[in-house]
């Protein structure tokens, strides 16, 4: 089962993003970078009636970053997908999906840290990528 979640919904309605100026030949361009987050689960063990439930549930939350330049329609493209959450709660995955999505928004710092460090990361491909667009100024 897969959940696709906007960390907008979590820290108290402030969205997970980084702004970042550059000038480029004279100008001003800006970006913008959004988290987005995917959380995959699975549940482990069997339920038995009447019986204590063994059950687990096991997830891992994919955190991407999306760069897109201002003022571009259709600009945005992904740029770091290389960082993950995870965890366990007891229960099945059902059950547990609050909870996760709560342990998440806890780790919201930690996403947060993850896109600062995959804006600047991407600074020079966004520079490249600039300059292949105007290529004689």
């Amino acid at each position: 089962m897969s959940i696709v979640l906007s960390l907008a919904a979590f820290a108290l309605g402030e969205a997970i993003e980084h702004r970042v100026t550059l000038a480029h030949r004279g100008a001003e361009v800006a970006a913008t970078y959004r988290a987005h987050v995917a959380i995959d689960t699975r549940t482990r063990g069997a339920h038995v009636p009447n019986r204590p439930s063994p059950q687990i549930c096991r997830w891992t939350a994919a955190v991407t970053v999306e760069r897109a330049l201002d003022g571009a329609a259709g600009s945005a493209r992904p740029v770091g997908s290389d960082h993950s959450l995870s965890g366990s709660h007891p229960g099945s995955c059902e059950t547990a999906r609050p909870a996760i999505e709560a342990e998440v928004a806890r780790r919201t710092p930690a996403v947060r840290d993850h896109l600062i460090a995959a804006a600047e990361a991407d600074r020079a491909t966004l520079l490249a990528e600039l300059d292949a667009l105007r290529p004689n100024g």
